[in-house]
Parts: structure tokens; C-alpha cells; sequence
């Protein structure tokens, strides 16, 4: 099955948990849902069209260690079903995490993706069939305004640390995120540990460190 090897470099994001509230903390790796959050707005593809290329597989290592920081930022406080709350009194100081230097490595499998997302990355990376590609605002990993500094395809050397599925793992990260708009469904998580560090080598096909970003499979009682 064909790999295609990527480095991404971001100068500053942030991954909140779901049940952080006041304090936002952040994840300490990019969770797999993000990631290819990131690699479809990359080729253009908007999130309706997302289930297109579910069933690919990834493999995720930071190099190097990233910087922990906390800022003191204002946001917004508004629940969903309150439409008319006043954005003004809505406001409020609250402190938030970021990762400094994050530089992410991902290996990527069509698996079993109808559409094949090697193919339209590989498209929008090469420089004579770049215009090709219609996608609008910056490209983000993480919240909008936490830009990529750079996405190419490259051969990793090195080490870092990578994800792995783990039963009895510490993380608990979203691998596929649904939206109600999307029509039926579930947001899928999955648990994790972070290895220790190793050599940038590609796994093997069946090792745990490979991610299938797809829907959660509803079981059918007879």
C-alpha cells in the first residue's frame, strides 16, 4: 500500500479537551480527528464531503518536544440554545494553554477511503497544479487563527515520539468527529499513549501506531 510521508511545522496551537471549561488546558499531541481536519482543508475538501476519505490510516510523531506556554486571553462564553445572549457581557478574561514549535509528522494510507486523499495532496502540493486546488482562509491546525508555517512531503530522519493506540492508555482523543448537520452518527474516540522516543521509521502494517480515521460502528442488536 503507498505511503506518502509528511512534515508539518506550526508555530502555535492549542488542542482543547472537550471538558476543559474555565482553564483551557491542551492536549500534548494533536489528536488524529485534527490532523485530518487539517489535511482536507488543505486539498479544498469542506466538512460535509469529509466522509469521502474516511478509512484512511495515518501515523503521527512529533520531533522534539514542544513548548509549553499559557496566555491570558478574552473569550466568549455562550451557550448554543441562547441565541440572543449579548456577545458584550458574554466576554471574559480566561487563561489558556498553547504547544510552542510543534513540527508533526504524518504518515498517510488510503486504507479503505473511496476517494484516495494521497492522490489529492500529492496534487495540491505540486507547484504546476497548485492553483487548481479551491479552498478559502489560512490553513490551521487547531483553532482558525493558529496557522501552518509549512506542509510539504518529505523522508523523515530523526526520532520523535509517536502515537499509539493503547486500551489501557492515559489519552483519551477524537479520531472522527461528527457533526449533527452530517446527518446520523457518533463522534469516535479512542485511547492512546505517547512512546517514548524512537527513530522516524515508517510501522509496520499492522502496528498500533497506525490510526483508521473513521466513524464509530454502531452495533446491530438481533
Amino acid at each position: 500500500m503507498q505511503t506518502l510521508c509528511l512534515f508539518a511545522d506550526v508555530p502555535i496551537c492549542s488542542f482543547r479537551p472537550n471538558w476543559s471549561r474555565e482553564y483551557q488546558d491542551t492536549y500534548p499531541f494533536p489528536p488524529p480527528s485534527t490532523v485530518y481536519g487539517m489535511l482536507l482543508s488543505l486539498v479544498g475538501v469542506d466538512w460535509p464531503d469529509k466522509a469521502r476519505f474516511a478509512g484512511v490510516r495515518m501515523a503521527l510523531a512529533i520531533e522534539g518536544e514542544p513548548e509549553l506556554s499559557r496566555v491570558f486571553r478574552k473569550l466568549r462564553r455562550v451557550p448554543q440554545s441562547n441565541k440572543k445572549a449579548d456577545p458584550l457581557t458574554s466576554r471574559r478574561p480566561d487563561y489558556q494553554d498553547l504547544l510552542i514549535g510543534l513540527r508533526l509528522w504524518i504518515w498517510l494510507q488510503d486504507g479503505v477511503a473511496v476517494s484516495s486523499l494521497i492522490e489529492r495532496i500529492s496534487a495540491a502540493l505540486a507547484k504546476p497544479s497548485s492553483g487548481t486546488v479551491h479552498r478559502y482562509g489560512g490553513l490551521c491546525l487547531g483553532e482558525s487563527s493558529q496557522l501552518v508555517n509549512e506542509v510539504s512531503i518529505r523522508s523523515a530522519i530523526g526520532s520523535g515520539r509517536f502515537l499509539c493506540r493503547d486500551q489501557r492508555g492515559y489519552h483519551t482523543l477524537p479520531v472522527w468527529v461528527h457533526h449533527p448537520r452530517c446527518g446520523q452518527g457518533k463522534t469516535r474516540m479512542e485511547r492512546f499513549s505517547i512512546l517514548e522516543l524512537d527513530a522516524l521509521d515508517e510501522p509496520a502494517a499492522e502496528d498500533a501506531r497506525w490510526i483508521s480515521i473513521q466513524p464509530m460502528v454502531e452495533s446491530v442488536k438481533g
